[in-house]
């Protein structure tokens, strides 16, 4: 059992923002917990000393914004996958990329600030997010910043939401796994539309990358760096046949 000596549930973003930026204790932000909780847990994480809740921040609304559809930072997947709007944009892409992070459980709880800040190599969402063109808006304490999603990197500062275009794009989606229900071993996601092609990649890199990108591709149990190089170009063609289609 993990032991942490504090834990903090702040009404307002600027509570949340001054207890993680204390400089005698270190925080972490606590959302949907699907990961963080079970790397305390078994230890993967020391010298935390307590957690900030995020659930009180208002920040799990989802709202259409002009030309943009914005997801609060703790808006579940489940949510996502249940809007009318964040469901059917770019023909379902977003809606098939959330169901592929795992189960409905998973689903439930997992947000989507939290699949941003963790980038894990093979996650669909954060690259169907990537192929849409997805800016991330990150808060430092004094303002929020909009941040391309291909150009996000670790920085001060608490993810608030993430803002996609409300392009008319055709999308479609590729992946390659040893079961239905497995996380990929590879996976393209695709938009199109008269004047734009638009491909991001996961599991061929160390985060989910848009093609042409430097591949650096694992070599586990689930398959060689060898064979998933071989399989990018294959994936990327059923993916894009999807969306030209």
């Amino acid at each position: 059992m993990a032991l942490l000596q504090e834990y903090h549930r702040p009404t307002t973003l600027a509570e949340a923002l001054a207890l993680l930026q204390r400089d005698d204790r270190t925080l972490l932000p606590l959302a949907g917990g699907t990961q963080l909780v079970g790397q305390l847990e078994s230890r993967a994480l020391r010298g935390i000393d307590g957690v900030v809740d995020l659930r009180d921040l208002g920040l799990h609304t989802i709202r259409q914004e002009g030309g943009r559809l914005c997801l609060g930072a703790t808006a579940t997947l489940t949510a996502v996958i249940e809007h009318p709007l964040g469901g059917s944009l770019a023909s379902g892409l977003v809606r098939r990329a959330a169901q592929g992070e795992g189960p409905v459980n998973l689903r439930n709880a997992a947000t989507v600030g939290g699949v941003v800040a963790a980038a894990e190599p093979d996650s669909e969402f954060y690259a169907a997010l990537l192929a849409l063109d997805a800016q991330v808006v990150v808060h430092d304490g004094t303002r929020p910043t909009a941040i391309p999603l291909d150009e996000l990197t670790p920085q001060p500062g608490l993810i608030t939401e993430v803002r996609l275009p409300l392009v008319h794009w055709h999308g479609g989606a590729a992946r390659l796994a040893r079961t239905p229900s497995d996380r990929p071993i590879v996976a393209a996601y695709a938009v199109v539309d008269a004047e734009v092609e638009r491909v991001a990649l996961c599991g061929v890199a160390a985060r989910p990358i848009l093609a042409g990108m430097a591949l650096e591709p694992p070599d586990d149990f689930k398959g060689s760096a060898h064979y998933r190089r071989a399989m990018v170009e294959v994936i990327m063609e059923r993916a894009l046949d999807e969306a030209r289609g």
